[in-house]
């Protein structure tokens, strides 16, 4: 008590600055100014969420305008051979998926009518393996197709990807609930992150 009463103005100072933090209502007019602004726009808040991430790709073969091009995470492989100037006359088109996401660093290898269809498998193989699901953009009855993922970790991984937005490799799959690192492991040959 005989060192409060000695220092009793330094606890008069405390006091006063913890009144004010409490009591300062500029700081209270910022948050509700910011919060009203944010529930008259939600626009704001989606533009910041919808925002498509972008990719690049290379397109080779049998386009007017081969090369490597930017595309957005929602664009298919039509869009991209448009994009490239379309197929030229010696095109086969029917060896192409045109409804195929595009994914960074794809590789669309549009083949020649006749050509070797080995020579394109082995092509498309370099840029991706059909055979694994897509994690980012699977369905749950797709995600179900994968050996060790059932109905409950298939929510699961939906869930997550719905709160918290794509996979950035394989290795953020042990970040859903029930998913560790043996089980990624695992996945490693069924999954694919575009």
């Amino acid at each position: 008590m005989s060192w409060i009463l000695k220092n009793w103005y330094l606890v008069l100072v405390i006091a006063a600055i913890l009144l004010w933090l409490l009591i300062d209502p500029s700081i209270e007019e910022q948050n509700d100014a910011a919060d009203q602004m944010m529930e008259n726009n939600p626009e704001l808040l989606e533009e910041e969420k919808t925002v498509p991430t972008e990719y690049k790709i290379d397109i080779k073969g049998e386009i007017e305008n081969p090369g490597v091009y930017q595309v957005t995470e929602n664009d298919r492989v039509e869009d991209a051979i448009q994009l490239a100037g379309g197929f030229n006359s010696k095109a086969d088109k029917q060896m192409i998926n045109l409804a195929e996401r595009v994914y960074d660093e794809m590789v669309i290898h549009v083949p020649a009518k006749g050509e070797n269809a080995e020579g394109t498998h082995q092509m498309k193989d370099m840029g991706s393996d059909d055979q694994k699901v897509k994690v980012n953009l699977a369905s749950i009855e797709e995600m179900q197709t994968i050996p060790g993922i059932g109905e409950v970790k298939a929510n699961a991984i939906m869930e997550y990807r719905e709160t918290y937005g794509r996979f950035e490799k394989i290795e953020d799959l042990t970040k859903v609930s029930g998913i560790g690192e043996k089980t990624v492991e695992k996945l490693k040959e069924y999954v694919r992150i575009p």
